[in-house]
C-alpha cells in the first residue's frame, strides 16, 4: 500500500471542531483516486497528512496513524517523504522559492543531486508538459495564476515521484488548458504507472482518468468511498444537498425533475428522453457609460484598449492564462495604472479620483484572496469597509452576521482570515466587498476553490446586486457561468481585444479554441441533441 490511514482524527488549535473525524481509508500503488466534498471538509487538511506536513508542521492535534509506503508519516525526516510523494498544493505560490521559472524546476533537482548536465534537458522536458517552455527565462511573480498552476506540476513531475497528489488542479486554467493539463498526466500515469490522489470539485474531464472516490462530509466524517461512477450515481441527490459538485449533465437532469438513471455525460444525457436546459433570462443594461478605457496599455502586458463599460452591464471577461485578464481588471479597477491612454470613471479620468472616494464606488475582488486580507478576525475584515464609513456599530454588526450568513461564514467571526481553508478565504474575500453599495463590482476568479452550493450562493448574491443595478464585470474560467449570467462577453489575447460582444454571440464563432474557450454545457447538451435527432431522421 503506498497510503495506510488508521482511525485519522485531526483538530486545529485555532478552531474547537475537528477537521477530520475517525478517517480510514488505503491507497494502492497505481490507483487512481478523487477525493470530494464540500468546501471545509477537511480535504486539504487530509492532503497535508498524506505529504508528511502533518504532525510535523501541525498546530494543533493529531490522533491515529499515517503510513506512506509502509512506514509512519511521524518517522519521515524532514524532506524524506517528498522523494516519494509529489504535491501540488491549492496554493501554487506557497511552494516556491526561487525568482525564475528555470530555477524553481532546478531546485527540485538540485536537491535530488542530479548532475547539472542531465539537468537542461529534464527542466526543457517538464517544462514542454505543461506548456512553459518558452517562460523558462521568465521571473515567477509575473506569471498568471494559471501558469503558476503549471510550473508547480512541472516542479513535481521532474522529480519523478512515485506518487502525485493534485489540489485543485485546473482551478486556475482556462478550459483548454485543463484539458490539456488532465491529458498530460493521463499520458504520465500510462507510461509510470503513477499512483493519483487528485482533490477537486469539477468533475468534467477527469471521470476518465480517476477511478476511485473518497467523499467528506462537512463535518469531517467520510461519508462514502468505492468505485467513482458507482458513487455517483447511487449517492447523486445526496452529494448535490452536500454541495458537492456532479458533472452538468447529472446536475441538470436532477433540476429539471428526472428520477431515472442518472447521466454523468452529454451522450448520456441526449440518450435519455430528458428536456433540454432553458437559457437564463438576464437583464440587459441600460444606456450611458459608466467606465471607459481609451487606448490603455500596460508595461508588455496590455495594448491597445478600448472598451466602455455601461451602468448595469454583467460583463465576463474571458481569455487563456497569461493573456492579461487580472492586469486588465485591476487597471479598470485603478489599482495599477496605465502605460499609455487613459482609464475614466463616471466621465473623469481614476487618476484623478481620490483613493477613499474610488473605493466607495469601485469594488474588486483579487484573484488571491490573501491579497486583499488586513485584519486579524473574519469579523473585523467584513466590517472594515463599513467602520471606515462610520457606520452605526450595532448596524455595522447586523450587516455582517447577515453578510457572513449569505457567505456561508457563520461560524467563524473569530477566527483569522489566514487561518481558513482557500474556499473560505475567497467567500470572505468576496463577502468584503458585498457589504458596500458600490456602482462597479470587479470579481477576478469569484468561483474559485468553491464547492456547488457555495458557488450558486455567491452566483445569486451577485445576481440580486446585479438587480439592483450594480454593474458586474467577472473574469471566469467557467464557461457555464458566462453563458448563464454574463449579458456581454470580452476576450482577452495576447494583452489584446480579440473579441467583444453579446454573450449569446459568441459561441457561434468557430474559433472557441483559439481563444482557449470552450462551448458551454447547456449548448453542448442542445448540439448533440440536434445531432442524435437528425442522425435518427437520416439512419
Amino acid at each position: 500500500m503506498i497510503f495506510e490511514v488508521d482511525h485519522l482524527s485531526l483538530t486545529y488549535d485555532q478552531h474547537p471542531q475537528p477537521v477530520l473525524k475517525d478517517i480510514n481509508l488505503n491507497v494502492a500503488q497505481g490507483d487512481s483516486v478523487l477525493v470530494l466534498g464540500p468546501s471545509g471538509s477537511g480535504k486539504s487538511s487530509l492532503v497535508h497528512c498524506l505529504t508528511g506536513l502533518y504532525p510535523e508542521e501541525l498546530d494543533g492535534t493529531m490522533t491515529g496513524t499515517v503510513k506512506i509506503a509502509g512506514k509512519d508519516a511521524c518517522t519521515y525526516k524532514p524532506g524524506e517523504a517528498a522523494k516519494k510523494v509529489g504535491v501540488v498544493f491549492q496554493d501554487p505560490e506557497t511552494q516556491f522559492c526561487m525568482l525564475t521559472v528555470e530555477e524553481e524546476v532546478a531546485f527540485g533537482l538540485e536537491n535530488l543531486a542530479v548532475p547539472p548536465s542531465q539537468m537542461q534537458d529534464l527542466i526543457e522536458q517538464a517544462l514542454s508538459w505543461v506548456g512553459l517552455e518558452q517562460y523558462k527565462k521568465e521571473k515567477i511573480h509575473v506569471l498568471s495564476g494559471g501558469q503558476k498552476q503549471k510550473l508547480a506540476l512541472a516542479c513535481t513531475l521532474v522529480m519523478e515521484p512515485d506518487v502525485l497528489i493534485l489540489d485543485e488542479p485546473t482551478a486556475n486554467l482556462d478550459p483548454v488548458s485543463a484539458r490539456e493539463f488532465i491529458e498530460i498526466l493521463s499520458e504520465i500515469k500510462r507510461k509510470r504507472k503513477l499512483t493519483l490522489v487528485v482533490i477537486e470539485h469539477r468533475l468534467e474531464g477527469w471521470l476518465s482518468l480517476l477511478t476511485r472516490v473518497i467523499v467528506l462530509e462537512k463535518d469531517g466524517h467520510m461519508f462514502s468511498e468505492g468505485p467513482l461512477l458507482k458513487n455517483l450515481k447511487t449517492y447523486g441527490p445526496t452529494l448535490m444537498k452536500e454541495g458537492v459538485w456532479l458533472p452538468y449533465s447529472a446536475r441538470t437532469a436532477m433540476a429539471l425533475g428526472w428520477k431515472g438513471k442518472l447521466p454523468l455525460s452529454i451522450d448520456e444525457y441526449v440518450s435519455l428522453p430528458i428536456p433540454l436546459p432553458a437559457p437564463e433570462i438576464k437583464k440587459p443594461a441600460t444606456e450611458g457609460t459608466l467606465l471607459s478605457a481609451n487606448n490603455v496599455a500596460w508595461k508588455e502586458v496590455l495594448h491597445n484598449i478600448h472598451l466602455d463599460i455601461h451602468p448595469e452591464e454583467w460583463v465576463a471577461v474571458v481569455g487563456a492564462n497569461g493573456s492579461g485578464k487580472s492586469s486588465l481588471s485591476k487597471l479598470l479597477a485603478g489599482i495599477i495604472k496605465p502605460s499609455n491612454g487613459d482609464v475614466a470613471f463616471k466621465g473623469r479620468s481614476i487618476t484623478r479620483w481620490k483613493e477613499k472616494l474610488l473605493r466607495r464606488e469601485i469594488g474588486y475582488v483579487f484573484q488571491n484572496p490573501e491579497h486583499q486580507f488586513i485584519t486579524d478576525s473574519v469579523f473585523e475584515e467584513v466590517s472594515y469597509s463599513l467602520k471606515e464609513r462610520e457606520m452605526d456599530e450595532q448596524e455595522t454588526k447586523e450587516i455582517v452576521r447577515k453578510t457572513l450568513l449569505l457567505c456561508q461564514l457563520e461560524g467563524l467571526e473569530h477566527s483569522h482570515p489566514f487561518l481558513l481553508s482557500q474556499g473560505q478565504k475567497r467567500r470572505l474575500s468576496v463577502a468584503t466587498m458585498l457589504v458596500l453599495d458600490v456602482n462597479l463590482l470587479i470579481l477576478d476568479e469569484p468561483t474559485f476553490g468553491q464547492d456547488a452550493g457555495s458557488t450558486e450562493s455567491l452566483m445569486q448574491i451577485l445576481k440580486e446586486k446585479h438587480d439592483q443595478g450594480t454593474s458586474i464585470i467577472m473574469i471566469t474560467h467557467d464557461m457555464e457561468l458566462v453563458d448563464r449570467f454574463a449579458t456581454r462577453t470580452i476576450v482577452i489575447q495576447e494583452g489584446g481585444i480579440q473579441w467583444d460582444g453579446p454573450t449569446e454571440e459568441l459561441w457561434e464563432i468557430e474559433s472557441l479554441e483559439d481563444y482557449h474557450l470552450e462551448t458551454p454545457p447547456r449548448l453542448q447538451l442542445t448540439s448533440s441533441r440536434d445531432a442524435k435527432e437528425r442522425t435518427h431522421v437520416f439512419s
